[in-house]
C-alpha cells in the first residue's frame, strides 16, 4: 500500500517492469550457505525507455523456512556491490533493492547495475563480463547461462510468452 492509501498490485507492477525491459538471459544458482536454489534473470531497458545504460538482475531464491529467509536476507545485505568495479569494465554504480515484504517461501533481490558506456553487443557483454562478475560479487555458485533469444527464436515478446516465463519461475520453486 502506498502512502496515499492506494493499493499497489505487486504482481502487476512486476509484469509492468518487464514491459520496459528486454529480457536477455537467465541462469540458476545455488545460494552459498544452505544450498538453497535460485534463479536470476538479466535484462536491460528497451530502446527509448531510458537514456541510462544498465542491466537489471532479479535474484529469486527459494527459502524453505523462516530461518532460511533470514539467512538469505542477512547475506544479501552484506553483498559488496561496489566490487563490480574490480570486474566489470565501465562500472558506475549499483542500485540494489532487496525484498521488503513479509517473509515468504521466496526471497527477491533486484540489483540494477549501471555502466558508463552503451553496449553494442549485449549478449557478448553478458556472457564474458557481467555473468562472471555476478558470480564473483555475490558469491553465488552459478549454473548454465541461457540466453532468452536462444530459447525459441520464433517466439515474439508477447503477454503469452511473458506469462509462460513467470509460470516457469513458479514451477521452478514448487
Amino acid at each position: 500500500m502506498r502512502k496515499d492509501g492506494d493499493i499497489v498490485d505487486l504482481e502487476q507492477e512486476f509484469y509492468d517492469s518487464f514491459e520496459k525491459e528486454q529480457m536477455l538471459a537467465y541462469f540458476d544458482f545455488a545460494f552459498p550457505k544452505g544450498a538453497l536454489p535460485g534463479l536470476c534473470k538479466i535484462s536491460r531497458p528497451k530502446e527509448g525507455h531510458t537514456k541510462s545504460t544498465y542491466f537489471s538482475t532479479l535474484f529469486i531464491i527459494d527459502t524453505t523456512s523462516d530461518s532460511a529467509f533470514n539467512e538469505v536476507a542477512s547475506y544479501a545485505r552484506k553483498i559488496q556491490w561496489d566490487d563490480f568495479r574490480n570486474y566489470l569494465p565501465g562500472f558506475n554504480s549499483v542500485m540494489a533493492m532487496p525484498y521488503a515484504g513479509q517473509k515468504t517461501e521466496t526471497y527477491f533481490l533486484e540489483a540494477d547495475i549501471f555502466i558508463d558506456t552503451p553496449i553494442d553487443i549485449p549478449k557478448q557483454f553478458v556472457l564474458h563480463r557481467l555473468y562472471p562478475s555476478i558470480e564473483k560479487v555475490t558469491g553465488f555458485k552459478t549454473g548454465t547461462l541461457v540466453f532468452w533469444d536462444d530459447i525459441d527464436p520464433k517466439k515474439e515478446d508477447t503477454a503469452e510468452t511473458r506469462q509462460s516465463f513467470f509460470q516457469n519461475i513458479k514451477n521452478f520453486f514448487k
